[in-house]
């Protein structure tokens, strides 16, 4: 399957389709005592050597927390994108063995996966949607809007809500919110912070073919260089034919917290 950079529009839609999707970001607010947030901004994704972090890697390969309940197909004649009918409609779970990666491409200040399970098509402002419809898409989403989405750096970055983040009234708040921002009336979170974040794996709570759920587990170096693991909860559905992100609220894109230590699936730029 080709996983070829693309620039086809929607099918059966305007031209732009309401415009580009860029997703805000783990904002993982007072998750470590220097109280790190993190937070995305896209740009043009390239090959990315290793990210900004000193991070080792202790990941434990082991079997999801949560048994996968997979239920199907994944071509599908309403995809939200022409380069969705290249990619791979494998509905083999991710739930104990991850997915293969081609490419971690830079997305800001971190790396994103780019594979035959999505990403095959890059908005104007360097978010990558257009995923497959079965888990492998689902983490490739979860992973990607995790860390390269922040409506609130441009009004062309503000455009991806409509692509890559689910219809709500979250969505109307965190566009709202990001627009402040925008306009200086909010003070953003620091981004320089992703930088120190590195994806080292994930949990597959559940899967069905319109939802799914991960807890991805970041390895972070505070500025007193302690590191220590974090767990971002990234939920996302199946809806106009793509994987968008499901808001935890109108004012975060995902919920984190403390790492407990449970088994995870190793898996990053680095694994």
């Amino acid at each position: 399957m080709s996983t070829q950079d693309t620039t086809h529009q929607p099918k059966d839609r305007p031209k732009w389709f309401g415009a580009a999707v860029m997703l805000l970001a783990l904002v993982l607010v007072g998750l470590v005592a220097w109280g790190l947030r993190v937070f995305l901004f896209p740009s043009d994704d390239e090959p990315a050597a290793e990210p900004a972090t000193s991070a080792t890697q202790t990941a434990i390969p082991s079997a999801s927390a949560s048994a996968s309940a997979t239920t199907g197909p994944v071509a599908d004649a309403d995809a939200a994108w022409d380069c969705q009918a290249d990619l791979n409609d494998d509905t083999t779970s991710v739930a104990e063995n991850a997915p293969v990666v081609e490419e971690w491409v830079a997305a800001g200040y971190n790396v994103v996966p780019f594979s035959k399970f999505g990403g095959c098509q890059k908005q104007p402002s360097g978010l990558r949607v257009g995923y497959a419809h079965n888990e492998a898409g689902a983490l490739m989403a979860a992973a990607t809007y995790s860390v390269a989405l922040d409506p609130s750096i441009s009004e062309e970055a503000a455009q991806d809500l409509e692509v890559a983040v689910a219809e709500g009234s979250n969505r109307v708040l965190l566009g709202e919110r990001a627009q402040r921002i925008r306009d200086g009336l909010e003070e953003g979170s620091d981004g320089v912070a992703l930088s120190r974040a590195t994806l080292i794996g994930y949990i597959q709570n559940s899967y069905r073919a319109d939802s799914a759920s991960y807890q991805l587990i970041y390895s972070l170096t505070g500025a007193d260089g302690l590191e220590q693991k974090v767990a971002g909860q990234v939920d996302v559905v199946w809806e106009d034919g793509d994987w968008k992100l499901d808001p935890a609220s109108g004012t975060e894109f995902i919920s984190g917290s403390r790492y407990q230590g449970q088994p995870y699936i190793a898996w990053g730029p680095r694994t």
